[in-house]
């Protein structure tokens, strides 16, 4: 994490960027550079002096959760002294977006502020610029725990008389009048600016790709800052990005709708009727899934209406109008623009919530989000492109961050009128740049000519030749490395505007099909993604030319399972990549497990016992001293001190216990809440109070539990499979062009498999010695973990060495040293075992441990000795 040199307006950075990664050595220093003035290559320092580093985050990312977790590392790494203050300014772009964050930070219950207390046990206060500019930012508060200011941009550039105030004179802010400090002309010292400025905040910019201008810098500078962390999808030329979220790791978490299905109708009253039918028709999938144990999901259509300046209001009565004449209950139409919004106060979410059409223009296009939005509507003139980049965002959220059962669901829709529709798309394309999205994120449905639409015709081609990395798009596969396709558009027209129940059923299908498209590219291209803007602060290191043709042909071996019946997508041998969630199909009921040997050890938390010991064999010298409480008597004075009914208690917990715990895909809430009743059920009353007063330790235990519970069943699931040759394995996996290590090793050797491999810890430095040493090798290579190629069987297990010895023999290799947690280990060697006899007698699996190797490992000496013999 970047640290402040503290007497310099220059910075050290000891953190880093990578590819993608979260840390990164940078190159060492010229000999003699002080410490105080050494900064990263290919970074820029900010006018104000301080550390500035940005995090790049597609929307529905978690930005907010990212930089709520980033103000603890950051405010740790400061190391700040004694009686300093930990102040944060949080600004934000604009008021809609204040509000929201600003609600959520305040609700007791809402994760952003369960996270906020976590970590930083609970001494959290969260201001606005009217409680600020009231007095409400306190010495005592600021030292004694955090203090989140949360404000806009414009409240701290002083544009207007109210947003003024804040470099004006306030008498309320005596008690800081000490250490205020006006940084620029023009500030007044006992303002509340030159208060926050003399308090060195810490600040973080969310959408800072809207801070760029001069009066921005201004703005920062004006905060004498301590740090300044950036959070966008969109990062600003020169950010010095230090982190990055990968969009497709966001879909394949669940976390967003992709991809996206568009279709370009005839007319205004086409799009109308299309969105009305497809909403139906989604709904009926979701109450279909809810029937079977799935979660509540509304689909909502949002309407962008055209603006027509001040006929804006008669524009969205309009559609209105039309919409309760196709038969649409009023209750169901909700408007929101900037003058008038009947959504305030409204929970969407909710079941009894009867909203299904939102009409807007652009009033939605950031500071607001519901996951139930699939469908954007867009009633643009047919003649012009449609502006939608703004608000396609609002579509892309995923709801309960799980995959539905319901393919239909986990794909949104855009539905436009535009005779000029290759403008159009690319505004679409845009709204998934500025969304942190590429191009390959969407899809036009293939649909014949009399089919009820002026139809996009969408083809997967073959990429006629791999395109140069440097040319790639923003989160495009790296063609490279990967077989990629490319995606062909042309447009049919169509003389019915009125859809067809066969209309909306091609759109489904098309959206189905387009999801196991990119199930299928997502597999191919995985960790190979690496956006362009990053590409100049890491440190790519290539095949070395020897090996190169070779690794262009070799395809490791991964497992595949026979596609289930009904799936459009498979190899040409009928397969799928196994998915280790695909293990944990309607058979897996949490709930049925067995709790009884599940024990929840006593922790004595904040129950102390002090009595007084004699100190010595002096008579009456005595010392109070804290006595170490047995289990059976923390138990009884827990017991004693209890005052909750035990069954309300259980109730109580259940719900927060599974908040506690959050999302556990693929598991349904319904099982997850059932078993956590079950472990509850067995509680004591004192234990109850355990686990609402110790919830990190206990809500940890049931965590890991569930999981064993999961790998367990995948486990016996994944054996019993391969027994009945529902799954093998098949050559797919092929090793990059070039590599970005995280951490680089020091010494090249001449049969690594990149020109620099990354650098390991303990036993794994001591395997890469040996193997750049070993004579009947070919090449080797260190396999990163979490970014290379994986068994992917009931868990990803990540060897640390991929190997060729000169035999062609390929081995796969992972070093256990001492100094780890080897409780993986059994389960690891049986996957590796499986994966070597499934593969063939070309690959070999072996596990080295530094000593006391378990049954089907090997010792150090041993496996030296057998990679010499192979």
């Amino acid at each position: 994490m970047p640290t402040r040199a503290r007497s310099s307006p220059t910075w050290s950075c000891t953190c880093a960027a990578g590819a993608p990664a979260t840390t990164r050595n940078w190159p060492t220093e010229p000999t003699g550079t002080p410490r105080a003035h050494r900064r990263c290559p290919a970074t820029r320092l900010a006018p104000h002096g301080a550390p500035q580093v940005c995090a790049k985050v597609p929307t529905a990312g978690g930005k907010t959760f990212i930089g709520l977790h980033a103000l603890a590392s950051i405010f740790a790494a400061l190391e700040r002294r004694q009686g300093d203050a930990r102040l944060c300014l949080w600004l934000e772009p604009s008021l809609s977006i204040l509000d929201q964050v600003l609600r959520a930070l305040r609700t007791p219950e809402h994760p952003y502020r369960l996270t906020l207390n976590r970590l930083f046990e609970g001494r959290v206060s969260v201001l606005d610029k009217r409680e600020l500019l009231a007095g409400q930012l306190s010495r005592d508060e600021v030292e004694d725990g955090l203090v989140l200011a949360v404000l806009t941009y414009d409240s701290l550039k002083a544009r207007n008389k109210d947003d003024r105030k804040l470099y004006q004179e306030n008498s309320a802010l005596d008690d800081l009048s000490d250490s205020a400090l006006a940084v620029a002309e023009g500030i007044d010292p006992h303002s509340l600016v030159a208060a926050m400025a003399g308090l060195n905040p810490v600040v973080i910019v969310d959408e800072s790709h809207n801070v760029t201008s001069a009066l921005s810098q201004d703005m920062l500078r004006n905060l004498n800052p301590a740090f300044v962390f950036e959070l966008t999808a969109t990062p600003r030329v020169g950010a010095n990005i230090v982190s990055f979220v990968d969009a497709m790791a966001l879909r394949d978490q669940r976390m967003v709708k992709l991809p996206v299905i568009v279709r370009n109708l005839p007319d205004r009253g086409a799009v109308l009727g299309h969105a009305i039918y497809l909403r139906t028709r989604l709904e009926a999938e979701a109450q279909a899934e809810q029937e079977q144990g799935g979660a509540h999901i509304r689909p909502i259509v949002l309407i962008q209406a055209e603006s027509r300046s001040k006929s804006d209001a008669q524009t969205f009565e309009q559609v209105k109008a039309e919409l309760l004449a196709r038969g649409i209950p009023e209750a169901w139409v909700k408007i929101k623009t900037a003058e008038r919004d009947e959504l305030k106060g409204l929970n969407l979410l909710a079941a009894d919530c009867p909203v299904r059409f939102i009409i807007t223009v652009n009033a939605l296009k950031e500071g607001w989000d519901c996951p139930f939005a699939y469908i954007l509507a867009t009633l643009a003139d047919r003649s012009s492109a449609v502006d939608v980049e703004q608000i396609l965002g609002r579509i892309l959220r995923q709801p309960y961050v799980r995959a539905h059962g319901q393919e239909p669901l986990n794909m949104s829709y855009v539905l436009t009128a535009s005779s000029v529709f290759n403008q159009t798309l690319e505004k679409i394309v845009a709204g998934l740049n500025r969304a942190g999205f590429s191009r390959h994120d969407f899809r036009t449905p293939d649909l014949p000519e009399d089919e009820g639409s002026s139809a996009i015709t969408a083809k997967v081609v073959p990429e006629p030749a791999p395109a140069p990395v440097e040319n790639l798009p923003l989160f495009a596969a790296d063609t490279a490395c990967q077989d990629t396709t490319a995606t062909t558009l042309a447009t049919a027209e169509n003389k019915s505007s009125e859809p067809s129940a066969n209309d909306v059923e091609a759109t489904m299908q098309a959206a189905i099909t387009a999801q196991a498209e990119l199930d299928a590219a997502s597999a191919a291209t995985a960790g190979r993604a690496i956006p362009l803007d990053v590409r100049n602060a890491m440190d790519l290191y290539p095949l070395r030319p020897e090996f190169a043709e070779e690794i262009r042909a070799l395809r490791l071996p991964q497992f595949f399972r026979q596609a289930p019946a009904g799936l459009i997508f498979t190899d040409e041998d009928g397969g799928v990549l196994l998915d280790k969630a695909q293990l944990l199909d309607h058979e897996f009921r949490l709930a049925d497990c067995d709790v009884n040997d599940f024990a929840l050890a006593p922790a004595s938390g904040d129950l102390v016992k002090l009595d007084l010991l004699r100190v010595g064999d002096v008579q009456g010298d005595y010392e109070p001293t804290r006595i170490r409480l047995k289990d059976t008597e923390i138990r009884k004075w827990r017991d004693y001190l209890s005052s909750l009914d035990p069954e309300a208690k259980r109730r109580q917990l259940t719900g927060l216990v599974g908040n506690w715990l959050g999302k556990m895909p693929p598991l349904a809430e319904s099982d997850l809440q059932a078993y956590i009743h079950k472990v509850l059920a067995r509680l004591s009353p004192a234990q109850l109070d355990e686990v609402l007063e110790q919830q990190n330790a206990y809500v940890d235990s049931i965590r890991q539990r569930v999981r064993r519970e999961m790998l367990d069943f995948a486990r016996r699931r994944f054996r019993q499979w391969i027994d009945l040759r529902k799954v093998d394995t098949r050559p797919f996996y092929r090793l990059p062009d070039e590599i970005a290590p995280r951490q680089k090793a020091p010494v090249a050797a001449d049969n690594s498999l990149y020109l620099r491999e990354e650098h390991g810890n303990g036993l794994e430095e001591r395997m890469a010695d040996f193997l750049a040493d070993c004579e009947n090798l070919r090449w080797w290579h260190r396999n990163p973990s979490g970014r290379g190629f994986c068994l992917n069987g009931p868990f990803n297990h990540y060897p640390d060495f991929i190997l060729r010895l000169r035999s062609g023999l390929i081995v796969l290799l992972e070093t256990k040293g001492g100094d780890r947690d080897n409780s993986d280990s059994d389960a690891k060697i049986e996957l590796g075992r499986l994966w070597e006899t499934c593969a063939g007698r070309d690959y070999r699996y072996l596990m080295v441990f530094e000593n006391n190797p378990p049954a089907g490992a090997h010792s150090w000496a041993e496996a030296c000795t057998l990679l010499r013999q192979l």
